[in-house]
């Protein structure tokens, strides 16, 4: 295991103190994918860039930012490569279980209900995420819609939910230029939950009647 610090600031010490002693535990999720050893992520191309020919190496080099929506965990999904960390990955000094999911339509909007159980012996923060995918979302495959923290004691159960409506399913249609609807194009609409962008539990397309156009936006604890 890794135990990795952000901008810890002055009390960094202490802080460590209690998360390597057991007095506190480790609640974070990783905001990057960190790449195993020998990632080819990006060409000369991108980075660090080019020189005019027949120079390789210049004090002044182009690079081509050409990969478009593919940044961190959504180049992983669409070229199929594992991360060595995932985005949202992180662990704590217990077990969670992710269950009982159910999918209802409220106000003709998916309402997606399930529980996080503590099946470890201490305490801890899980950090249930949700991902939303459509056949318009490529060459992205899905990206994240949304996250809760819940703290649970060991043994508990906590209820999370998740209320998605038009703006997770869109895009914007350069061809159009405007911001168009996977909903409204009839496209199948998949949710994918699980504890990071890699470790995903369950997958649902959601009920044609649960996406029709609306524009609140909204998640609920």
């Amino acid at each position: 295991a890794a135990l990795m610090l952000f901008g810890p600031g002055e009390q960094v010490g202490p802080a460590l103190g209690d998360l390597l002693s057991g007095k506190a535990a480790p609640a974070g999720r990783l905001p990057i994918s960190l790449p195993k050893v020998g990632e080819k992520r990006f060409t000369q191309a991108q980075y660090p860039g080019q020189c005019p020919p027949p120079k390789t190496w210049c004090p002044k080099m182009t690079a081509n930012f050409s990969e478009g929506v593919l940044i961190g965990y959504r180049w992983n999904d669409a070229k199929d490569i594992p991360s060595a960390f995932p985005f949202g990955f992180g662990l704590a000094y217990t077990d969670f279980k992710l269950q009982g999911f159910e999918v209802k339509c409220k106000d003709d909007f998916p309402l997606i209900t399930f529980e996080v159980a503590n099946v470890g012996g201490r305490d801890g923060a899980a950090v249930p995420q949700l991902y939303v995918g459509f056949p318009s979302l490529k060459p992205a495959v899905r990206q994240l819609r949304g996250f809760q923290k819940v703290e649970i004691p060991k043994g508990e159960k906590a209820p999370v939910a998740f209320r998605l409506s038009k703006p997770d399913w869109s895009f914007f249609d350069e061809a159009e230029q405007r911001w168009t609807s996977a909903g409204e194009l009839g496209e199948k609409i998949t949710v994918s939950i699980g504890t990071s962008s890699a470790d995903l539990v369950w997958h649902h397309t959601l009920p044609k009647e649960c996406t029709r156009e609306k524009d609140a936006i909204e998640i609920v604890a």
